[in-house]
């Protein structure tokens, strides 16, 4: 009775913080967690610049393109397929409906979520950013920096929403991965995050810049360009930005689920989850 009186005493904000640690722990110890969110994005930016001929994309080195354009694919990772993997997993091992039952308020369960997913997307576009810098001749443009951070802080936010909202619509743990990644990278393809899209069709242009993926991701690469004087995002895709943010949290709001979901038979195998469970609470 002591402990919980304690604990209705912390301000929400404390509670809050308490997630975020927590959230972080459990990535620490998550060698697959790690390795999504940073190797995986810095893999590429290596690997992408070496076997590509490295022609201008709209007048710049590739490099200085691909360089955001990575760190745009680090906010997917850390803040929307880890929120929907991480999400799903404990709400069927029942760990929502015990947090549920404490005096944690709800929102601050998804601030710290969003709270550690700033805090890795910082670390791992802080990583890819120097790499970038060190090895592939990247320019800072420090005047823009301002746009790629606001813009950066906007995309964790409408991201891990998304996730949290898309796991309404994930039934089991199993399946949680592959609506992750089957939902996100054929966005990421034609929304410039892997390559330039300026040669693409204009109804493929339209079709991305319906999604937020599009918005996001051009505006951390517009802030790498010397040319950028303003904000970089179109108040059109602002608008796209804040309006799929809106709908993530009325789906929150009207159909998250904390109970896990109907138990079921394994037939004495192991479940075929226990890697994803090894992932997010360590070996």
């Amino acid at each position: 009775m002591a402990t919980e009186t304690a604990r209705r005493s912390r301000p929400p904000v404390v509670l809050a913080a308490g997630q975020v640690r927590y959230q972080l722990v459990l990535l620490l110890r998550s060698p697959l967690g790690f390795f999504l969110t940073i190797v995986v994005p810095l893999l590429l930016l290596i690997c992408l610049n070496v076997i590509t001929p490295g022609g201008p994309v709209g007048g710049l080195p590739y490099a200085q393109f691909l360089t955001p354009a990575m760190c745009a694919f680090c906010l997917l990772n850390a803040c929307y397929v880890t929120a929907i993997t991480s999400i799903v997993l404990a709400r069927e091992e029942g760990i929502l409906k015990r947090l549920r039952g404490t005096p944690l308020p709800a929102w601050t369960y998804l601030m710290g979520r969003a709270g550690s997913a700033f805090v890795t997307s910082v670390i791992a576009s802080g990583i890819i950013i120097g790499t970038g810098v060190l090895f592939f001749n990247v320019s800072m443009v420090w005047h823009a920096f301002g746009y790629f951070a606001a813009t950066t802080v906007l995309g964790i936010a409408c991201f891990v929403l998304l996730g949290a909202a898309v796991t309404t619509l994930v039934p089991k743990t199993e399946t949680a991965l592959p609506v992750a990644f089957g939902s996100i990278l054929p966005l990421a393809f034609i929304s410039d995050v892997f390559f330039s899209s300026s040669h693409a069709p204009t109804w493929l242009h339209d079709v991305a810049s319906a999604f937020p993926v599009a918005p996001i991701a051009r505006a951390m690469e517009d802030s790498f360009n010397p040319a950028t004087q303003s904000w970089p995002m179109p108040v059109s895709g602002l608008l796209v930005v804040l309006g799929w943010s809106i709908a993530a949290i009325a789906v929150i709001a009207l159909a998250f689920r904390w109970e896990p979901g109907p138990a079921r038979a394994t037939m004495g195998l192991a479940p075929p989850h226990h890697w994803l469970r090894r992932w997010h609470h360590g070996s």
